[in-house]
């Protein structure tokens, strides 16, 4: 009887472990959202509080006390993101994930992210270091609790976040402003030099694995856009496209930052300081997360010596020597771009013939100052990692910063990262003065309104009188083959929209591919040839759709095709505990021609993100409306990833009430 009662009390030992283990895989864990948490090295408390559908309060008597609750804010709420973000920037990857991240971890250390914020640190006047240190302080407070350090995301990798240093909130900053930059797989003067020297193509396919890793793929940030409109009624509005990549962890977190004097709603990327929209004391603003990025040939002295040691998880070393200053990252023809000149050869004064990586961030400085003169109210004078195009605006004037692709008409100002948004510029431009700019219909004036299929509906003016004439080229319905029918029926009733559950997107976006890849060029129904071909090439289409996604219609819909946000690491795993990481569920958006930017494989080298962020200020009163991507990061193997509940809208306002219960990060007792 003993022995039998020994053996069932193990039993339910080990029951009750399995339990609480499922438990917290399946639920996850969080960090304190009330009490008393005390900081050591905080002069001035700050107060936090959370309210429904993503709203948080920051409260303190000045921006030293905003910091460190910012800090808690992003590691608490975004940890997995900010932790995992400092560890690619620093070139660590390879610690957490072993000998199948050291080569991005070489193109990181390469690059100079975590070497350079270092010392930009050291460089930085002392009320810039005093907000890094109160947002480190903030930040490893968060990861100090229970709550964060054993979240799901960081028992499925089996490691532990540590302590965040001062600088590790600009070595995120300089990351991101990289992955801004245009991709080198994606521009035509990297791969020309590519296809000519070895060097310079492993840098690219160094660089495209790295992005790839993070979910910025060869697209980085681009598709956005900020403009500023004037309405009937409301006033004037400022509206902004974020485009986060194809990653599924959350870019933006938005925050109601309040002092005595100020009060400051912005929307700031977890693990830094930047803000690349917000509304402070009637200033709006909105920047394009824009860098430059260029190649060219080299031929001069080679810089001197970046040393870098990498450790792996399991022990392993390896020793790092780049060529790079700050004039740039130089690459030795013929040699392995993701570890330049790292042979004995590589020792000479000069490099011979070779070539250069340009971009601003390999000189020492940050954009904090920037981004904290907004947050105060204030125009930058200037931006050092970004190129710091966007618009600021009041309910009196616009004003356009930096060179930006720029439009202006009927009351609309709308800049821009790259050409194709001229044709989103063509539907604002279509609309009367004084009405409300197309992408309110993206966000609710309504408190937490589902976002419905009608807001998901943006519809491409390129693609539309496109298909017209495409449409005019087949001929009459009556003179196609069986196999043309339903493909005719579906595009000629198409509107132009990119619905997540349209067929006729998939169909024009694979016609017009398969007649590039016939002819060379997009089709031109002008073109006699090009229009006696219109029926083959769209029979392609269908063939390789069928081929590709099944015989049935219905599975070539939009959304099933383009898919959506994938979480970098955790969601490529096989094992069961990861399965809450599958691609997130997110509608798939527009075309990179329309208001709200989305994927195309007619532009392969403008690819768009799915994770897209909305955001309208009213410049009269701050209120702030905020449409988030939609995903279900928790959705079970099995689940139809295009059906389900889409995410709230999230409303901000300087008015709003903080809620009754808070939690205050205070100095040591």
């Amino acid at each position: 009887m003993a022995r039998l009662l020994l053996t069932l009390g193990v039993v339910l030992v080990l029951a009750a472990a399995l339990a609480a283990a499922v438990g917290v895989l399946a639920y996850g864990t969080t960090a304190p959202h009330d009490g008393t948490v005390e900081v050591a090295g905080l002069t001035a408390p700050a107060t936090i509080a959370w309210g429904d559908s993503g709203r948080v309060w920051i409260e303190g008597e000045d921006e030293v006390a905003l910091a460190a609750g910012l800090g808690y804010v992003h590691a608490a709420d975004h940890g997995w993101a900010a932790a995992l973000w400092r560890q690619a920037a620093q070139g660590r990857l390879s610690e957490w994930f072993g000998a199948d991240a050291r080569a991005l971890d070489l193109h990181a250390r390469a690059l100079g992210f975590g070497g350079l914020a270092r010392r930009t640190y050291d460089a930085l006047p002392e009320p810039d270091r005093a907000v890094l240190d109160a947002y480190a302080r903030g930040a490893s407070a968060a990861f100090a609790q229970p709550g964060v350090a054993q979240g799901d995301a960081f028992i499925v990798a089996d490691v532990v976040p540590e302590a965040w240093a001062p600088w590790d909130a600009l070595a995120v900053e300089r990351l991101h402003a990289y992955l801004a930059a245009p991709a080198p797989s994606a521009d035509s003067t990297w791969l020309r030099a590519a296809r000519a020297d070895t060097a310079v193509a492993r840098f690219v396919e160094a660089d495209s694995a790295f992005r790839a890793f993070l979910g910025v793929p060869d697209g980085g940030y681009d598709r956005a856009y900020t403009l500023a409109a004037d309405t009937s009624g409301t006033g004037r509005q400022l509206v902004q496209q974020v485009s986060g990549g194809d990653s599924a962890l959350g870019l933006l977190a938005p925050a109601i930052l309040r002092t005595p004097d100020r009060e400051t709603l912005a929307l700031t990327i977890p693990g830094t300081l930047v803000s690349p929209g917000g509304w402070s004391g009637g200033l709006g603003w909105g920047v394009l997360l824009g860098s430059g990025l260029r190649l060219e040939p080299y031929g001069g002295p080679k810089p001197p010596p970046v040393y870098s040691r990498i450790v792996e998880r399991d022990g392993d070393e390896t020793l790092l020597e780049v060529a790079r200053d700050t004039t740039g990252l130089v690459l030795r023809a013929g040699r392995d771009g993701a570890r330049p000149d790292t042979t004995a050869a590589a020792a000479s004064d000069s490099l011979g013939r070779g070539w250069r990586v340009r971009w601003r961030g390999f000189r020492l400085g940050t954009d904090l100052g920037a981004f904290r003169a907004l947050r105060a109210g204030r125009v930058p004078a200037s931006f050092t990692l970004l190129d710091g195009a966007g618009l600021v605006a009041t309910r009196a004037e616009v004003r356009v910063l930096g060179s930006p692709l720029a439009f202006a008409a009927n009351g609309t100002t709308l800049v821009a990262q790259d050409s194709l948004a001229r044709y989103a510029a063509e539907v604002l431009a279509a609309a009367p003065r004084g009405a409300p700019p197309p992408p309110d219909s993206l966000v609710s004036d309504s408190t937490l309104r589902p976002i419905t299929p009608a807001d998901r509906e943006v519809t491409s003016a390129w693609a539309r009188d496109r298909l017209r004439g495409l449409i005019a080229g087949l001929g009459a319905r009556d003179s196609l083959d069986d196999v043309l029918q339903a493909p005719y029926a579906y595009l000629n009733g198409w509107d132009g929209a990119y619905r997540a559950d349209g067929i006729a997107p998939s169909l024009f976006e694979w016609w017009l591919e398969a007649h590039r890849d016939f002819t060379g060029h997009l089709p031109d129904p002008a073109d006699s040839l090009d229009a006696a071909l219109l029926p083959s090439t769209l029979r392609i289409a269908r063939a390789e759709l069928r081929d590709r996604y099944g015989p049935l219609p219905t599975d070539w819909r939009w959304g099933r095709i383009q898919g959506g946000p994938q979480f970098p690491v955790l969601g490529t795993r096989r094992s069961a505990a990861a399965r809450r990481f599958r691609n997130g569920y997110g509608a798939p958006g527009g075309h990179p021609t329309s208001l709200l930017p989305g994927p195309s494989i007619v532009f392969p080298d403008a690819r768009p993100g799915r994770a897209v962020w909305t955001v309208r200020t009213d410049l009269r009163t701050g209120a702030m409306t905020l449409r988030p991507p939609t995903f279900r990061p928790f959705a079970a193997s099995g689940v139809d990833l295009d059906a389900g509940p889409d995410g709230p809208v999230i409303t901000l306002a300087p008015s709003d009430p903080m809620p009754a219960e808070w939690l205050t990060l205070a100095p040591p007792s």
